[in-house]
């Protein structure tokens, strides 16, 4: 095989695989912690019920948006750590089969 022909790589799939496994782990962390964080909350709902709630519908609207957005950006975030993981799974996939491809073409 001549210099020309060789594929030059510069990414290491140790490496890709070591991100996308942080990936993973850190969504369960950060799921956790939003989760924990959520759980505080509506240990502090409790405790102060009955609420004293604005009179008007959107501010009571608001405050109960509030309360809901933590599991909602907790949720999210994860959703896009576990999506960027499988992405860099699903790329090194591809690339390790366009590889296998081109060896086989030689």
């Amino acid at each position: 095989m001549s210099e020309s022909n060789e594929k030059v790589s510069f990414h290491s799939q140790e490496a890709v695989l070591r991100l996308a496994m942080i990936s993973n782990i850190v969504s369960w962390v950060v799921l956790a912690f939003y989760l924990l964080n959520f759980a505080g909350d509506v240990r502090t709902l409790v405790e102060n019920w009955p609420l004293q709630l604005p009179n008007d519908f959107f501010s009571q609207l608001s405050t109960w948006i509030g309360f809901a957005s933590t599991p909602i950006f907790g949720v999210f975030y994860f959703a896009l750590l576990q999506g960027i993981s499988q992405l860099l799974y699903i790329g090194l996939d591809l690339y390790l089969e366009l590889a296998g491809e081109e060896e086989d073409e030689e």
